[in-house]
C-alpha cells in the first residue's frame, strides 16, 4: 500500500470519527426538540379541549328554554369529556345590564378558579356593552367559565405549565329568559353568582 493510499485511508477514518462524535453530541439536541414539540402539541391539545368543553355547554345551554338538574348534569358529563374531577364550569345566564339572572357551578375541581361573577353581576365585558337598551339587542348571554387543573398533565422536556388553564365563552340566548327547575333554581339562589331580590 503507498504511503498516498494509507493517508487516505487514515483521513477517512478521521472524517467518520468526526461524523460518529458530531451525531453523538447532536442525538441529545435532536431528543430535546422533539420533547418539546410533543409538549407543546399536548398543551395546545388541552387548550382546545377546555375551549370545545365551554363551547359546547354555552352553545347548548343558549338554545334552551328550560333547564332541569339531571339534564344538565348529563350534559356537563359530555362536555367535560371525562375530565371532571380536574375541571370547574361557572354557567351564568347575564342579562344585558350585567345582572345574573342565575348562575351555577359543575366539576369536581371546587375552587379553581375565580367566578365570573359576584354580587349577582358579571364581572366580564359583554358584547352587547354599546347597545344597551336596544330591542335589537340579545335578550340575555350565557357566559361559561371552564378551568383544568394541569397537576396530571405529564410534560417530558421542562416546559412549566400554569397550575390552571381557563377559557371563557360567551354565546348569545335564544329566549328571554331560561327557566330553571326547582333544584337549579335553589343551586343557583345560594350560590352567591345570581342577583337576588334584595339586590333588584
Amino acid at each position: 500500500m503507498t504511503r498516498a493510499r494509507r493517508a487516505r485511508n487514515a483521513a477517512r477514518r478521521r472524517q467518520r470519527g468526526a461524523f460518529a462524535v458530531e451525531a453523538a453530541l447532536a442525538l441529545p439536541i435532536l431528543i430535546g426538540v422533539g420533547l418539546l414539540g410533543a409538549d407543546m402539541q399536548r398543551i395546545h391539545t388541552e387548550r382546545i379541549r377546555l375551549e370545545s368543553t365551554a363551547g359546547v355547554m354555552a352553545a347548548t345551554l343558549a338554545a334552551q328554554r328550560e333547564l332541569t338538574q339531571g339534564g344538565l348534569d348529563e350534559l356537563a358529563k359530555v362536555a367535560m369529556q371525562g375530565h371532571e374531577n380536574d375541571q370547574l364550569m361557572y354557567l351564568l345566564s347575564v342579562r344585558v345590564d350585567g345582572s345574573v339572572a342565575w348562575g351555577l357551578a359543575r366539576g369536581g375541581a371546587e375552587g379553581l378558579c375565580e367566578a365570573p361573577a359576584t354580587g349577582g353581576r358579571y364581572s366580564g365585558t359583554l358584547p352587547d356593552d354599546s347597545r344597551r337598551g336596544d330591542d335589537t339587542a340579545a335578550p340575555s348571554m350565557i357566559v361559561v367559565r371552564a378551568c383544568r387543573g394541569t397537576g396530571n398533565v405529564s410534560l417530558f422536556s421542562g416546559l412549566v405549565l400554569p397550575d390552571m388553564l381557563q377559557t371563557d365563552t360567551l354565546f348569545p340566548a335564544s329566549n328571554a329568559a331560561i327557566t330553571l327547575d326547582e333544584p337549579l333554581q335553589a343551586e343557583s339562589d345560594g350560590s352567591g353568582l345570581a342577583q337576588t331580590d334584595s339586590q333588584s
